[in-house]
């Protein structure tokens, strides 16, 4: 990563801490962009980053069936379709746990929620 991206992760980490403050909660997509809807795509370390600056935060994730087809790529408004919002239980960022295995249990865990 040049300096210019890292310094723009640094930021942009220290902005989501500043917004979760003590008692505020963040949507966050893990994937970094919106994808087509039929898989989930890879997570972005960011999450990983962000919970290990607060492991007491916990970590729900959460499916959102046809968001695809509600919001499709380059339109402004939504589409009233039918959806539906799954919650998974809580992650915690356990103690020394590796960036890849938090990514891979934070991937298994929402790809569990897309069939339920």
């Amino acid at each position: 990563m040049n300096g210019d991206r890292a310094a723009a992760a640094r930021y942009t980490l220290e902005m989501l801490l500043e917004a979760l403050g003590e008692k505020n909660s963040l949507i966050v997509f893990p994937e970094g962009t919106r994808g087509d809807g039929l898989q989930v795509g890879p997570f972005k370390s960011g999450i990983y980053h962000l919970w290990r600056e607060r492991p007491d935060v916990q970590f729900v994730p959460v499916y959102l069936s046809n968001l695809n087809r509600i919001l499709p790529k380059g339109e402004f408004l939504p589409v009233p379709v039918i959806s539906r919002v799954t919650f998974g239980p809580p992650l915690r960022l356990e103690a020394n746990e590796s960036k890849e295995s938090f990514l891979a249990q934070a991937y298994d865990a929402l790809c569990a929620l897309k069939d339920i």
